[in-house]
């Protein structure tokens, strides 16, 4: 069950927001639509197979996540990672952009300062500005080809009373994997 990931896969006409919407948004698809995290390479197999089995029955009423689903994270993170994660600290969130919500709301008050780490998806800075609160930029810095945080520029910004701090990672669009060396985050 191996996945061809070059297999080229027709895309446009097909209601798809990465190809069919550069016309409206950009005035023109003459362009490379990197704008938004949608892959251009089939579904794998088992995922599926697993939609089909399930459409098997009839009824697609109201559902809950059975136990495997908080198994399959808990056991992710203790063989990938080496952390102990408990089944209470799991929360399902319906997407990424629902969760910065979420937490922009769940976790800080109107005016707090959040910071955020340009160039970066930009759910981030709505899902903060829309809420009322402040938006800190804390832009990434090149080095060696890569993007890379800024630390002095972000203790400063900690420094200035920010409340929270969206780390994106891997970090969206500059694909730099953030990496713990020493108790820092390196790039």
């Amino acid at each position: 069950m191996k996945n061809n990931f070059d297999k080229i896969i027709e895309r446009e006409n097909t209601n798809c927001v990465k190809y069919d919407l550069r016309k409206q948004i950009f005035g023109t698809t003459d362009l490379t639509p990197m704008w938004v995290a949608d892959m251009d390479f089939e579904t794998p197999d088992v995922i599926i197979e697993s939609i089909k089995k399930r459409l098997e029955h009839p009824v697609l009423g109201y559902s809950f996540r059975p136990e495997s689903f908080y198994t399959s994270i808990i056991d992710w993170m203790k063989i990938r990672h080496q952390w102990n994660v408990k089944k209470g600290w799991i929360s399902f969130s319906p997407g990424v952009v629902p969760a910065l919500n979420m937490i922009v709301l769940g976790l800080t008050e109107a005016d707090d300062k959040i910071i955020v780490q340009p160039p970066v998806y930009f759910p981030f800075f709505t899902a903060i500005e829309n809420h009322g609160r402040k938006l800190i930029n804390n832009p990434l810095i090149i080095k060696n080809s890569r993007l890379c945080i800024d630390f002095n520029d972000l203790d400063a910004k900690i420094s200035e009373g920010a409340k929270m701090l969206f780390l994106c990672n891997p970090h969206n669009p500059g694909g730099s994997v953030w990496k713990r060396l020493n108790n820092i985050l390196m790039c």
